[in-house]
């Protein structure tokens, strides 16, 4: 009785194991799930990218996959096969241009046996970004100083390229830092061979590779402008003088510079490029009067000439008379040591006497004593 309840437990388990494996090559496929799904490869593309998905659904079915745009326009259709395990993918969906919107698209899928769809969102950016350039300080043109260059976007940059290109010698890059997401800074030294023209070029790109380019030109200028006094008298008895001369630069003014007096503004004129003006000698003697200007870009330019004032009678009169009130108060001052000299002379000369007078009679008085004795 026994033997006979094992063999039939025995031929139970096998029934158990040939019926699963038949179900199995039957009907491989009894993995499911309760909605698809999707995914893209990025979060983010750019123009000229592709769009590939994948994702599950019902196991050896078709999907049905459809494309929509930030206006709601569908931009493709496709089908993909599900595998046995539930798996699918599609390649080559579609491929974005600079024609197509940026903003937020939807791809959708559809499970035919579930009934049910699966969507996702992804940005398209296809537009690159609007850029501004800015120095500081904002000048017409530069001299020998440090320039600050701001880049500024429209939105976020990850990448941002400057290329400072001089006209007499090679293009070298400047090293930008990032702010924040959307401005760039840094610092360009201005060198002499920048004279001229110089260009500033920026590249910068976004988060979908869109790529934006700008340049910004601007003038340097670091060599002084030249001023030369033409025309000055070496020596004069008169206190106003005329003072011409000529600048290499159509520069606006020349400024004068006369021992105590304040600067004398001479204007220029732009075509011919020369200057004249009066100015007041006040100090008799040797002056130097200085002409100097300064351009655009802060370089300075000077010259200089000495002129000998020697000034009107009466100016003369009184410093004679000054002269002679001096010499007068020296010669005062002289009398007064003397005098005081003299007095302390005076007193020695008594002072010795009373000391003589003292050992004359000490002598008397010794040489008596010892007669008496």
């Amino acid at each position: 009785m026994e033997k006979t309840e094992q063999k039939t437990k025995k031929l139970l388990a096998t029934l158990i194991i040939l019926t699963f494996l038949t179900v199995n090559l039957t009907f491989p496929s009894i993995i499911s799930y309760a909605s698809p799904t999707i995914k893209t490869e990025k979060s983010v593309y750019g123009g000229g990218e592709t769009l590939n998905i994948s994702g599950t659904a019902t196991p050896n079915t078709d999907i049905t996959i459809q494309l929509f745009d930030p206006a709601g326009r569908r931009k493709a259709i496709a089908q993909a096969s599900v595998n046995s395990e539930g798996l699918w993918s599609k390649t080559n969906i579609y491929t974005f241009t600079r024609e197509d919107l940026s903003g937020r698209w939807i791809v959708k899928v559809y499970d035919t046996v579930l009934e049910k769809w699966a969507e996702t969102p992804f940005i398209v950016d296809v537009t690159p970004p609007k850029i501004t350039i800015t120095l500081k300080p904002e000048k017409k043109v530069y001299g020998n100083e440090t320039v600050t260059i701001l880049v500024d976007s429209n939105e976020k940059i990850c990448k941002t390229t400057v290329t400072v290109i001089p006209p007499k010698t090679i293009p070298q890059t400047v090293n930008m830092l990032k702010v924040n997401q959307t401005r760039w800074v840094g610092t360009l030294k201005i060198k002499p061979e920048f004279e001229g023209k110089t260009t500033i070029k920026v590249q910068v790109e976004d988060k979908a590779g869109n790529i934006a380019e700008k340049e910004k030109s601007f003038i340097v200028d670091v060599t002084p402008p030249k001023i030369t006094i033409t025309e000055i008298p070496a020596k004069t008895k008169e206190p106003t003088i005329i003072v011409e001369g000529t600048v290499s630069e159509p520069i606006p003014e020349v400024k004068i510079l006369v021992p105590g007096l304040p600067p004398v503004k001479a204007k220029v004129d732009k075509e011919k490029l020369i200057w004249k003006t009066e100015v007041t000698l006040k100090a008799t003697g040797l002056n130097i009067v200085k002409a100097y200007v300064t351009d655009e870009a802060g370089n300075i330019g000077e010259d200089q000439k000495v002129v000998y004032y020697i000034g009107p009678i009466e100016t003369i009169k009184t410093e004679i008379e000054n002269l002679k009130e001096t010499m007068k108060n020296e010669v005062e001052t002289i009398k007064t040591s003397v005098n005081t000299l003299g007095n302390l002379l005076i007193v020695a000369v008594i002072l010795s006497i009373i000391a003589a007078t003292f050992s004359i009679t000490a002598v008397i008085i010794i040489a008596r004593r010892i007669v008496l004795k």
